[in-house]
């Protein structure tokens, strides 16, 4: 019996101290913090880690306001000499911003959520972890709604010439129709629609060219529209060595289909310009890619030395950075960068053989205008046009008038009734 107040003493403190091993200390809710940057915030897509984005967690008792959005600093582009910031896409394929009013727990560690959610194209499942310091998200069973592009894996047509020495087929290609001209008695159709085969892009230190549908054909192998409205894109790459077979990284390209005949596709600037870095300089890793340091195009006593066994990258970086095609860049890019964030709007014809996705004639004539005049001022550019013109039989006979016809084609493209301009591509086998 003496050893009673003993046992029960010792029940008692070791009672009291699991209880205090299972009280842990509340956390702290959060007001308001924003997080952004590696360091502070991880958002992922179906498993897979999306960057670029920014995250707001307001907190009030149990209730939080969650906002993912996406801007890209337009001064990274140091040679386009731009500002501000550029609304850009979401996390969720068709939204901008991902806003969200949801319970918060305190798990322990950290504030919790969870739900599911929808918008105009998709459905998914969302999971997130706030703290003061770091916020996570993870967005799962992402789905389109109409189950995505079918077939969903292609690859560019081929370059195919018929027995006219005429172009019958090309991965990159140009429609072009437009109102007579009393003054114009030329077809000048044929010469806009030939700048996918005029080679253009110098290659093998300026001893040849190759055109915009032959570096399309040479170095991209498949399209992939996946059901999550990820666009994977394989390509022929060079980093770190030998040429070899590489995929895009999921998230940076998506596309959602508003109807039958359209989609729309969405471009993270920081996964786009970062895969043109890492496969222009080299083997550096996208990851480790500051583009505040180097700028696009590192000047030529950059750090960042460029990958010598990959001249088709390497010299179609060069051409994008040729004072020609950074004038149309220049002049392109009002039109385009506003669309972003929403979604670069493209029509598509789908067949058992075949899928053409293009831009419509009202963008179309918004595009090739300033890219017109920009050309025709330039004179290595009218040479390449004319040497094109001299072997192609069906349009040897514009030769004489050739000069002519390229000073009238802004004036043409001013009637134009059908302007489309895509790519091509047939089924992946």
């Amino acid at each position: 019996m003496k050893h009673i107040p003993f046992y029960l003493l010792s029940v008692s403190l070791l009672t009291l101290a699991g209880c205090s091993d299972n009280d842990s200390t509340p956390i702290a809710p959060i007001k308001e913090k924003t997080y952004s940057g590696v360091s502070e915030l991880e958002v992922f897509y179906n498993d897979k880690p999306m960057v670029g984005k920014t995250a707001v967690f307001a907190q009030e008792d149990n209730k939080a306001l969650v906002k993912v959005f996406s801007e890209f600093d337009l001064s990274q582009l140091s040679e386009f000499g731009l500002s501000g910031k550029l609304p850009s896409p979401g996390i969720i394929p068709g939204s901008p911003l991902f806003n969200i009013n949801t319970d918060v727990k305190d798990n322990g560690s950290s504030w919790e959520f969870s739900g599911s959610g929808e918008n105009d194209f998709c459905t998914y499942k969302y999971t997130g972890y706030a703290t003061p310091d770091n916020f996570k998200l993870y967005i799962s069973d992402a789905a389109l709604k109409n189950g995505g592009m079918s077939p969903a894996i292609w690859k560019p047509a081929p370059i195919k010439k018929g027995d006219d020495g005429s172009i019958s087929s090309t991965p990159f290609y140009i429609d072009w129709e437009y109102r007579p001209i009393k003054e114009i008695d030329i077809n000048l159709s044929p010469i806009i629609e030939a700048l996918t085969v005029i080679p253009v892009i110098p290659v093998y230190d300026n001893t040849a060219y190759m055109s915009v549908s032959q570096a399309i054909f040479e170095i991209v192998k498949g399209v992939a529209f996946l059901s999550d409205g990820n666009i994977l894109i394989s390509y022929i790459s060079s980093v770190g060595g030998a040429a070899h077979l590489d995929q895009t990284a999921p998230n940076g390209f998506q596309y959602v289909m508003p109807t039958s005949d359209m989609l729309k596709f969405y471009v993270n600037p920081l996964s786009f310009f970062s895969f043109i870095l890492e496969n222009t300089s080299g083997s550096t890793p996208e990851s480790e890619i500051d583009l505040n340091a180097t700028g696009l195009w590192p000047a030529k006593d950059s750090q960042t030395k460029p990958d010598a066994n990959s001249p088709t990258m390497e010299n179609i970086k060069k051409f994008l950075a040729s004072p020609t095609v950074q004038k149309i860049l220049k002049s392109i890019m009002p039109q385009l960068l506003p669309m972003v964030a929403e979604g670069i709007p493209m029509a598509y014809n789908l067949s058992d053989n075949s899928l053409k996705i293009f831009i419509d004639t009202e963008m179309a004539v918004g595009i090739m205008t300033p890219i017109v005049k920009t050309l025709i001022e330039d004179n290595t550019t009218i040479e390449l046009i004319k040497k094109y013109i001299a072997s192609d039989p069906r349009l040897a006979a514009l030769l004489p008038d050739v000069e002519k016809a390229i000073a009238l084609l802004p004036k043409a493209i001013e009637q134009t009734t059908t302007f489309n301009i895509g790519f091509n591509l047939i089924p992946y086998e």
